[in-house]
């Protein structure tokens, strides 16, 4: 097997995996909706025990992790890269990733409508229903295609690449670990949410290959814009 075709393999296994997955939590869940599992009555009391007093440390940093699958950083990264990208496919491929992957947040959750754990124990406030986590679905969907993206960038100098790949496979688990840490969801349901992120990741690094192969959206609609102004300036000069 050629080495284009182990890319495709890896993200077609990433894919099967991820769904496996899902599905298998997602059955899990339905068939025990009344009352936490006991995995997660465990990883839940294990988050409590250590995280020690509200407002000490644990409480501030992982305050401050959890806002890496905040929607609004999530939503500030991808307009960075639509900028940096000049509105391309790479702008396309990720723009829809991350919507497709919302919508499959929203509509798990109001299918599942599953309670958050204790209210008072909480560290923060969420007013949206547990199963699956929209934090980990967004870290599993956006820093794996970034470091996609890195890795196929031949403007980012190999050490920044390196720093890139460590950061962003550090943010992921930290995020999901974030919302046990803040009693705000069930290890299911980081699970869950991390592996339809990881999966919608894959189908869009799909799409952007498929963009790579038909030529599709080379020129970034920036560029597009830009060069027909110019174009209406010079015509209007030459009058």
């Amino acid at each position: 097997m050629n080495k284009i075709n182990w890319k495709y393999a890896i993200k077609y296994t990433g894919i099967l995996v991820c769904l496996v997955t899902f599905i298998t939590l997602a059955v899990v869940i339905y068939l025990n909706r009344l009352e936490p599992l006991y995995l997660d009555r465990v990883m839940r009391d294990f988050a409590y025990d250590i995280r020690g007093e509200k407002f000490g440390f644990c409480f501030w940093f992982f305050r401050l992790i959890t806002e890496f699958g905040n929607f609004y950083i999530i939503a500030v990264i991808i307009i960075a890269i639509v900028v940096l990208t000049k509105c391309d496919y790479r702008a396309i491929s990720i723009s829809l990733g991350i919507l497709l992957a919302v919508m499959l947040n929203i509509g798990l959750k109001e299918m599942y409508m599953r309670e958050r754990p204790f209210a008072d124990l909480r560290w923060m406030n969420e007013d949206s229903t547990s199963f699956p986590s929209g934090h980990s679905t967004a870290v599993g969907f956006l820093y794996p295609f970034i470091m996609y993206l890195t890795y196929h960038s031949k403007r980012v100098p190999n050490k920044w690449k390196n720093a890139i790949y460590v950061v962003c496979t550090l943010i992921i688990p930290l995020v999901m670990f974030s919302r046990l840490i803040l009693g705000v969801h069930y290890l299911t349901d980081v699970l869950a949410g991390v592996s339809v992120g990881i999966m919608v990741s894959c189908l869009a690094m799909l799409f952007y290959k498929v963009c790579e192969k038909y030529d599709f959206m080379q020129e970034g609609l920036l560029d597009k814009v830009l060069k027909s102004k110019k174009k209406e300036d010079d015509n209007n000069d030459s009058l």
